[in-house]
């Protein structure tokens, strides 16, 4: 029994170390710009079983002011927003305000009565078929969202007779269900969608900068302008709307920090109860589970969920012109981590990986092909469907493909690399191999698994 004790305090004690300085180098190239504060930039932050590992930053929140990003400094949230909507609506459920099952024009009666009636949980879960208020926006001439107020936005849903499917039976991601959400949080609370948010999560929690819009700009210090680059030139883009639900959130990383822990082991707002709500993975009419693509994940309540590369994620990115977020977390490791970027030009998706990767020692590295059965796949491959032949031959981490038809006159190769299971090449082509070595199939964005066999 003490071996065992020992063990788990070792384990606990391990699992809070500090990072060394390489893996804190790699964190910090993740995020870097060598154009320093004439750039753009973002704030990366780790943190494990509610403690904060590190925030570090880099470039600028006004390039023209010369004041740097920093932790405190609020970004406009986007879509990262969405998981505390959820949250918001999650909390009223415990409370038995809403029924997650019922009608949603049970309280939002001014919503059209569709073919199957929308629940609150298909608006969670992205099954609703409501559609999308933001392009609804534009499709009706909105060119800025930053001038649109929410009660326009909500009118104009509340003007569409169809959905985008039949609720419950598909998959759309939707800005308007979560704006609808809002709304409902606003009627049940009888309070502005804002306040009930700082009340029962904001405040609770500490996060004393961090506020939802309500049809005004920020007015606090230190917020971030969004920026993209034409020209050589970073233009400011806070185009973003002031309204509430699908986005609306001003974030600081340090804010997050404390949300985070609440997650991990405070339980004040993320209660168990409302943490079955929000990671439930949402399911179809027929049961089946609202999956995201092939990615392996699945749309909860304002989270992704699921297993991603051999670990059990949780997660949500966003986005609006000029801002680019991913919050994420490997819950079974403790850990999680968050990267905010005011400016178009970067993948946080790829950056919050890089920066897992560096504290936990590549745990989502993509796993190695297994590839054929033989030492190497090089060799003679036949595609009947393309009259094709293609001559393999890798080096490293890098395949080419030489080949042959009646339709090639002059020499062509096409050029992979080698990507997790699979070879990536040009317009979106990727080349799998068979496991018994005996034949691969390529794909392209619009031309699906051809297949080839080995001649030799």
């Amino acid at each position: 029994m003490k071996t065992k004790l020992l063990s788990c305090l070792l384990a606990s004690a391990l699992l809070s170390s500090p990072l060394q300085a390489a893996d804190m180098d790699k964190v910090r190239q993740a995020i870097a710009d060598p154009k320093g504060m004439a750039a753009p930039g973002c704030v990366a932050g780790a943190f494990r079983n509610g403690t904060t590992l590190f925030v570090t930053s880099s470039g600028a929140a006004d390039i023209a002011a010369g004041k740097p990003l920093d932790g405190d400094t609020l970004f406009y949230a986007a879509s990262v927003s969405k998981q505390f909507t959820a949250l918001a609506v999650a909390i009223l459920a415990t409370r038995n305000k809403i029924d997650l099952d019922a009608d949603v024009r049970k309280y939002l009666p001014d919503l059209p009565a569709y073919e199957v009636p929308v629940t609150v949980r298909m608006l969670l879960n992205m099954t609703s078929g409501i559609r999308d208020s933001l392009e609804v926006l534009r499709l009706a001439g909105v060119t800025d969202w930053s001038g649109t107020k929410k009660d326009t936005a909500v009118k104009l849903l509340y003007r569409q007779k169809e959905t985008n499917f039949r609720p419950g039976t598909d998959y759309r991601y939707s800005n308007g269900a979560y704006l609808l959400l809002a709304e409902l949080v606003e009627r049940v609370s009888g309070m502005p969608f804002a306040d009930f948010a700082k009340l029962s999560i904001l405040k609770p929690l500490g996060m004393e900068r961090s506020h939802f819009l309500n049809d005004h700009r920020p007015s606090v210090a230190n917020v971030a302008h969004g920026y993209v680059l034409k020209d050589d030139i970073y233009e400011i883009r806070d185009t973003y709307p002031s309204f509430s639900g699908s986005g609306g959130l001003m974030l600081s990383v340090n804010d997050l920090a404390r949300f985070d822990h609440d997650i991990a082991v405070g339980h004040k707002v993320w209660t168990p109860a409302v943490r079955k709500i929000l990671l439930e993975p949402g399911k179809f009419a027929d049961g089946k589970p609202v999956m995201i693509g092939d990615s392996g994940l699945a749309y909860a309540a304002g989270l992704m969920v699921g297993q991603r590369r051999g670990q059990y994620y949780v997660g949500h990115g966003g986005g609006a012109e000029a801002f680019r977020h991913m919050y994420a977390r490997l819950p079974e490791r403790g850990l999680g981590v968050a990267v905010f970027c005011n400016r178009a030009d970067k993948d946080p998706q790829q950056q919050s990986d890089a920066v897992m990767n560096a504290v936990e020692a590549n745990i989502l590295a993509a796993p190695e092909a297994a590839g054929p059965t033989s030492a190497k796949p090089d060799g003679r491959y036949a595609s009947e469907e393309l009259m094709a032949t293609y001559d393999i031959v890798t080096a490293g981490d890098q395949l080419t493909a030489n080949v042959s038809s009646p339709f090639v006159t002059e020499a062509t190769k096409f050029e992979f690399t080698r990507k997790g299971d699979k070879w990536e090449g040009a317009y979106g082509s990727a080349l799998a191999f068979d496991s018994d070595g005996q034949g691969f199939t390529i794909s392209s964005e619009r031309a699906k698994a051809i297949r080839f066999r080995r001649m030799d």
